[in-house]
């Protein structure tokens, strides 16, 4: 585990960005990503980076009581945080480790959603190939921002010295990422309205 980041984050905690409830436009980006990430009733979610649970009800509303939310943070304040929000769901599971580190039974999962996240991975390739062998086939990984990249980059550039080099990459080194892990990106959006990738796995 990074912990110079994990104690970065427990610092975090009750700032806006990962305490307060999501605005308007922040919901209507929200409801874009679950179209795209085909959450049904039932559906098997995995939610690296879950912080203070802010989304990870949202995901849990959506799978509804026949599916489950394994959400996971490195931070425990985050942690703690997240398990005073929705801890008590019984299609919620949270965990304080790196996604990295645990271990998925394979092809068990139908969809990935890493908001927020996927700068922080100190590994991208390693994390990707991680999560994409717990998806079934044709199961679903979702990258997810309310901000651009440029955004989300000059962001980290400016932040604590533990995520300084946190960025997005650009989107060829995304595609192949992705795709070496047998991921195909059929979704890359980068703009005004935040970033969202969907892919299949083959």
């Amino acid at each position: 585990m990074n912990r110079a980041k994990a104690e970065f984050f427990d610092t975090q905690v009750n700032e806006p960005w990962a305490a307060s409830e999501f605005g308007e436009k922040e919901t209507n980006k929200i409801k874009r990503m679950l179209r795209h990430g085909g959450l049904r009733p039932g559906s098997q979610v995995i939610e690296p980076g879950c912080g203070t649970g802010r989304l990870t009800g949202i995901l849990a509303d959506a799978v509804g009581p026949t599916g489950l939310v394994f959400a996971c943070d490195i931070s425990p304040d985050m942690v703690e945080a997240a398990c005073c929000r929705v801890g008590s769901r019984d299609n919620v599971r949270i965990e304080c480790m790196p996604v990295e580190d645990y271990r998925f039974d394979p092809e068990s999962f139908d969809v990935v959603v890493c908001n927020n996240v996927f700068p922080h991975f100190d590994n991208k390739p390693r994390a990707v190939f991680h999560l994409a062998s717990a998806l079934k086939p044709s199961g679903r990984f979702v990258v997810f921002h309310f901000m651009s990249s440029a955004e989300i980059n000059d962001l980290h550039r400016k932040a604590d010295p533990s995520v300084i080099n946190d960025l997005l990459p650009p989107e060829q080194e995304v595609r192949e990422m992705f795709q070496a892990a047998g991921l195909q990106v059929e979704l890359l959006e980068d703009d005004d309205d935040g970033y969202l990738l969907c892919s299949v796995r083959q």
